[in-house]
């Protein structure tokens, strides 16, 4: 998904006071997740070792099916609300000015339930895992701040990465980063769906996405607040996801090869964020290819030490 402003306009430029502030706050963001994904990854392990058992494993073709049928869900959604919803008084129009929402809703409700009991639930007991999720919902649904968002953003990705991490082999993992890089830029810059998906989203109120501020005072700003050529750049879900799915992968290998890709994919995520702000005119971009490149230089590494 693209790094930037969704669906920004060449004459809707966000002006970026302080870049290396910005930088160090989606930087801290994107490492946060990538270090509690890592660390409730090798305490998984530990657990499933003691009690030898192993997760199933999924394939390449497995998860590249669930992705694309995932994407094409949400593209029918947008396609819907974007196709109907123009005009007034009748059934599918009113539908279709309601539906995408609800369902945009449902989906992060359940990406960041599903991840954060996974993820709380290695560290706490099961009942006070729930319970804390279930504050986090209710406080996101009650007064959906850019804070609450991106702490349920982080604790979903963090939770379900750390599992399809430990079920995926690392080499697939590579090949599947190369795909949806390939994926990424055609989807922004050539049929640009991913950007006309994220503005969905955006009006929505519902974004699968990193919000990053630029004022550490604006994580306690409302959703409602981050717009297309606002003051918020959005680092895409998959951007984050993907290289943490790589660094847990190398967890059964020990824990300094998947820091070891982590920083590599923190440098990739420099790399994205100095090409967006080098921009003449500043416009989305497709921040998944210099992350998974570095990723997979990470990886590269690690296979020679």
């Amino acid at each position: 998904m693209p790094e930037g402003n969704e669906n920004q306009k060449p004459t809707e430029v966000a002006s970026i006071q302080s870049p290396w502030q910005v930088f160090a706050i989606e930087a801290f963001l994107f490492c946060l997740t990538l270090g509690l994904g890592i660390a409730s990854a090798f305490k998984l392990n530990e657990l499933l070792k003691i009690q030898e058992v192993s997760l199933p494993a999924i394939s390449f073709w497995r998860f590249l099916l669930y992705f694309l049928l995932a994407t094409l869900f949400i593209l029918l959604i947008s396609f819907f609300g974007r196709r109907f919803k123009a005009g007034k008084g009748t059934i599918i129009q009113a539908l279709a000015r309601i539906v995408p929402g609800v369902i945009f809703k449902t989906l992060f409700i359940l990406i960041a339930a599903g991840g954060g009991i996974i993820l709380l639930s290695l560290w706490l007991p099961d009942i006070f895992a729930l319970i804390l999720v279930g504050i986090l919902i209710f406080g996101w649904l009650k007064k959906p701040s850019v804070f609450l968002h991106n702490l349920a953003m982080i604790f979903g990705m963090a939770g379900i990465g750390n599992v399809l991490g430990l079920q995926i082999n690392p080499f697939i993992i590579v090949l599947l980063l190369i795909i949806f890089s390939i994926y990424d830029y055609i989807a922004v810059y050539k049929t640009k769906h991913m950007i006309k998906m994220a503005k969905e989203m955006i009006e929505a109120g519902v974004i699968l996405a990193l919000i990053v501020p630029q004022k550490i005072s604006d994580f306690k700003a409302d959703l409602k607040e981050v717009k297309p050529g606002g003051r918020f750049l959005i680092l895409g879900g998959g951007d984050v996801v993907f290289p943490l799915i790589l660094t847990v992968s190398l967890i059964p290998e020990g824990i300094l090869n998947s820091s070891l890709v982590a920083f590599f994919a923190l440098l990739g995520l420099f790399l994205s964020f100095w090409i967006f702000t080098s921009q003449k005119v500043r416009q989305p971009i497709p921040a998944l290819p210099p992350i998974a490149l570095f990723s997979i230089i990470g990886f590269l590494v690690t296979r020679l030490i």
